[in-house]
């Protein structure tokens, strides 16, 4: 199967029926015979939302150990496509998969660990990924030990471009978005927000499944906004009292659209305050869990 000239599709990646934004494929570059990972957006399949996430993920490029790189992107009549660099791995939540319990939170640690530096340089860069779930950690295996690589930056916004950011057609995933992208107060997102979308990631690999689901949206979306981060069995309590910090929110008991603007906006505000502030204090916890020790 060939989309263009240079490169050649080896095979599909993923499941189609998951996929909303177009297609994912491995390739190689028919010049130099580099593997390359494709995504494809047809535009007679997809809406201009899918065209406007790929190009938007083509804008963020990196020459950092565990961002990717845009090594190509090309738009035609009928066709988008990004290729990047290919990394051999699997996604966080099935290399959860292969882990022992008791290999938990060294493992844990050291991820949030190799996160640090990527953390570090997109706040430097006034980037906040706004997409954190287990499908865009890639987990690449090197002998005894792992590398963290963060992919797919097509929801990602510029702190310095928040008003074009508005301009785009955004959809922030359920389940994992914090309160402030989900009522689109973009001027308020920062890197606490990925914070957030962290402290669901960790809880979800912990009890085996998102909290706060619903299958009606507008159920879920409530739930996201009315509910604090609920308890699970299988989260210890000091475990769980790290998460929650994380995915601090306030509780609305209205909604929001029903409230004066300025209003949200600071219960918004005074929320994202009583988050961990920085990966760092986030680590410090879970040091303090693994010595035993109480964090707070």
């Amino acid at each position: 199967m060939e989309i263009s000239e240079r490169y050649h599709i080896e095979k599909r990646l993923g499941s189609q029926r998951k996929r909303k934004f177009g297609e994912l494929f491995l390739a190689s570059d028919s010049q130099s015979g580099q593997k390359v990972i494709l995504k494809v957006v047809r535009l007679d399949l997809n809406d201009s939302t899918s065209s406007d996430r790929l190009r938007a993920e083509a804008a963020f490029t990196f020459d950092f150990l565990g961002l990717p790189k845009t090594l190509h992107f090309e738009e035609t009549d009928a066709t988008l496509f990004l290729a990047r660099e290919f990394v051999e791995g699997i996604t966080l939540d099935e290399y959860w998969k292969t882990l022992k319990r008791k290999q938990r939170t060294t493992f844990v640690l050291e991820f949030l660990n190799q996160l640090k530096p990527i953390f570090d340089h997109l706040n430097q860069s006034e980037i906040v990924h706004c997409d954190l779930k287990p499908s865009n950690f890639l987990i690449e295996q090197k002998g005894d030990s792992f590398q963290v690589h963060l992919l797919d930056f097509g929801l990602s916004i510029r702190r310095s471009e928040i008003e074009e950011n508005k301009q785009r057609k955004l959809l922030f995933p359920l389940g994992y978005a914090a309160p402030e992208l989900l009522l689109n107060h973009l001027d308020l997102v920062d890197q606490r927000t990925d914070i957030f979308a962290l402290g669901i990631v960790l809880w979800r690999l912990y009890a085996g499944n998102l909290p706060l689901v619903h299958p009606n949206p507008s159920v879920f979306t409530n739930l996201q906004l009315t509910h604090p981060l609920p308890e699970h069995s299988e989260i210890p309590r000091k475990l769980h009292a790290v998460l929650f910090k994380m995915a601090f929110k306030h509780q609305f008991k209205l909604p929001p659209n029903r409230m004066n603007t300025a209003e949200v906006k600071e219960l918004l505000s005074k929320a994202m305050n009583e988050r961990f502030q920085s990966l760092d204090e986030v680590i410090q916890a879970f040091n303090l869990i693994q010595k035993k020790k109480s964090w707070w």
